[in-house]
């Protein structure tokens, strides 16, 4: 039987995934049709499901996050970050990069679309 602490980590790893969902379906969507240069409104990817921040990131970033399947893209503020199931491992003005641990790693992991 799962413990607290699992069970906490893996619904973060949950909520995180299904945003990240929504931002590979962006992604896709503006796939071909036109040429990305600066920044685009990119949906927080954090643990909260009730969260509606927009980041800004360009798609190279996007795709520097996404390179990592334990690693989100969050609004850059530590209400967005949950520390008992990740950990910062950038931190830039427009947005921060969060790793994944434990069992919310092995949940994005197997979540991961690519």
């Amino acid at each position: 039987m799962a413990t607290v602490q699992e069970a906490r980590e893996r619904r973060a790893g949950e909520n995180q995934s299904m945003f990240r969902d929504v931002n590979e379906r962006v992604r896709a969507g503006k796939n071909g049709r036109t040429t990305w240069v600066g920044t685009s409104q990119w949906m927080c990817e954090c643990a909260d499901e009730e969260c509606t921040e927009r980041i800004l990131m360009s798609l190279d970033e996007y795709e520097r996050v996404r390179g990592d399947a334990t690693h989100f893209a969050v609004a850059p503020d530590m209400t967005h970050v949950v520390p008992d199931a990740e950990r910062i491992v950038e931190k830039h003005d427009r947005f921060w990069v969060v790793e994944k641990v434990r069992e919310a790693a092995e949940v994005a992991e197997d979540r991961d679309v690519r």
